[in-house]
């Protein structure tokens, strides 16, 4: 190993003879990856004849079904639904829609929360202002029945007394805002069948919510109406991953993990988060089985589920397979939406490996370069590759740019079939299954000289899951457009002095004109950064010490 990486900086050119898929694996890959691709018809399945797939769904279970018979009828080995655990309650969303229809005609963009109530019929009422207190709640008496009331305080003890109120009375739920043109969709599991929630409350996007409270706190007399399609279902209902091997030939006990998770958010159809990731996966087990493909390892293929409540599906089968984890040489995850695989970042230790695994890929497409990353540890995103890191497997989230905007996809009503770039989408199957293939095909696991991982999560964007975004612990939210400062916890970002509304635009001398771009930065940077944001028509400049 020491000579090699003594050696690669004088190979050149040459180092692709070196590379762990030959020149006729890689010219069959680009082949059946290219011209007799199906990873958009893998997607569109997932996305527009399944539809959304929220862990603990029936159109998950009918996903993992379909995932399964798909690897099986590849010709895969070991193919099996593997269960992880089991929610108490499951839910399933119906059709939703919203109107306005007095004083005016307004048809809403809305949403509600995942494991949360609907109505059981269409819902016609006025709309009030929410009380405040027990005493503005007492001069609503005899008015809350068949209402829908605005803007409610979110959560402590007076929204249960309101919430009682209400239901005692017959009123119909909650009406309040989105931030921005976004809705983003959440919610938790943790629900009991004996207590299920029993009032909606819907979100409007953020100008018809503006729009309805300026025309109540105006007087005017304000009737909306509501159907919103949310059931229950008692369990346990029983959750699972789906595996499938590509064994290997000289050590078909080590392995390497290609993977994506098979789970969404259902406020739309899951397309990029994560169906794009799951297609691809299909696709490079698709691709490397038409061309047969014999790799040293087995490549084995995973799509987890629970990803969306925090890694759960991944988590539990690591920890389940913890004492094997020492033949696992890495973990590759696709879950950062539509755009093209542009890298990925490993231990420097790991650099002469990964050059050898990528070599053909840094000649794939001049207009979609790949560049290997040095990092100094593994740091959280997000996603299932971190439940490898944790038990001392190198797991990486591919890098990614291109012209897709992730953030206006991320668990908001935009995430469907339509938001995929097709040729984005090829290259990433064609890179991942070169990937895994020169993964395989190393006379060693990847090296874990030196492995560094840094534990907790970083700050996400936009509300959305935990972690996902910025690539560091800076301890903020981003609003809508990923650059934002939306909101400032108590961390890094306050004692820096970086406030709600600042718009970063560099990390050190680094530009930042995409979200991708702060991820990398941050990813990249020292340990002391100067990050400088747009606050009040001017630049800000602070500087931000990292925790390691």
């Amino acid at each position: 190993m020491l000579l090699l990486r003594f050696l690669l900086p004088f190979l050149g050119a040459t180092a692709t003879a070196l590379a762990q898929v030959s020149d006729a694996d890689f010219a069959a890959i680009r082949r059946e990856g290219f011209d007799r691709s199906q990873v958009m018809d893998h997607l569109d399945h997932l996305c527009n004849r399944i539809g959304p797939r929220l862990t603990g769904s029936d159109n998950l279970t009918v996903a993992g079904e379909w995932a399964r018979d798909t690897f099986t009828a590849m010709g895969l080995a070991n193919v099996q639904m593997e269960a992880w655990g089991e929610f108490a309650v499951g839910f399933n969303r119906g059709p939703w829609w919203g109107r306005m229809t007095k004083p005016e005609a307004l048809e809403f963009v809305c949403n509600t929360d995942a494991w949360t109530a609907g109505t059981k019929r269409p819902s016609r009422g006025p709309v009030l202002p929410a009380p405040k207190n027990a005493d503005e709640l007492a001069s609503l008496t005899g008015r809350l029945q068949g209402a829908w009331l605005l803007d409610p305080p979110a959560s402590g003890e007076f929204f249960k007394t309101l919430s009682a109120a209400v239901e005692a009375a017959g009123g119909f739920g909650f009406v309040g805002g989105g931030r921005g043109e976004l809705l983003l969709t959440g919610g938790s599991p943790r629900i009991d069948w004996n207590n299920l929630p029993k009032l909606p409350f819907v979100r409007l996007r953020s100008d018809q919510h503006q729009k309805l409270r300026a025309l109540v706190t105006e007087g005017v007399a304000v009737e909306v109406e509501f159907d919103l399609r949310n059931h229950f279902r008692k369990g346990p209902i029983p959750l699972y991953n789906v595996i499938a091997d590509l064994p290997g030939t000289e050590h078909p006990d080590e392995y390497v993990v290609v993977g994506g998770h098979l789970d969404s958010w259902d406020g739309a159809t899951g397309a990029t988060d994560n169906g794009t990731g799951a297609a691809t996966t299909l696709e490079a087990a698709r691709i490397l089985t038409a061309i047969g493909a014999k790799p040293k390892r087995t490549i084995r293929f995973m799509l987890w589920s629970g990803e969306e409540q925090g890694l759960l599906g991944s988590r539990a089968w690591v920890q389940k397979h913890k004492d094997e984890m020492a033949k696992y040489s890495a973990c590759l995850v696709h879950d950062g939406g539509t755009n093209y695989l542009s890298g990925i970042a490993g231990m420097k230790e790991m650099r002469p490996q990964l050059e050898l695994v990528f070599a053909p890929v840094l000649r794939l497409d001049e207009a979609m370069p790949f560049k290997i990353r040095d990092i100094e540890a593994f740091r959280p995103i997000g996603s299932d590759h971190e439940s490898f890191t944790a038990a001392g497997v190198p797991g990486f989230f591919w890098d990614q740019a291109g012209r897709a905007n992730y953030t206006r996809t991320h668990h908001t009503q935009y995430d469907t079939y339509d938001a995929a770039i097709p040729e984005y989408q090829k290259h990433s199957s064609v890179v991942i299954a070169v990937g895994a293939l020169g993964l395989a095909n190393l006379p060693e696991l990847l090296s874990r000289e030196n492995m560094k991982v840094q534990r907790g999560f970083s700050g996400g964007a936009g509300g959305g899951r935990q972690g996902r975004g910025t690539g560091r612990l800076l301890g903020v939210q981003l609003a809508d457009d990923g650059l934002t400062i939306a909101e400032v916890g108590d961390g890094l970002a306050q004692k820096a002095g970086l406030k709600a509304g600042d718009r970063i635009v560099r990390i050190g001398e680094g530009k930042v004109a995409a979200r991708e771009d702060l991820r990398r930065l941050l990813d990249e940077g020292t340990p002391q950064e100067a990050i400088t944001v747009l606050r009040g028509g001017g630049e800000v400049t602070v500087q931000v010490t990292f925790e390691r």
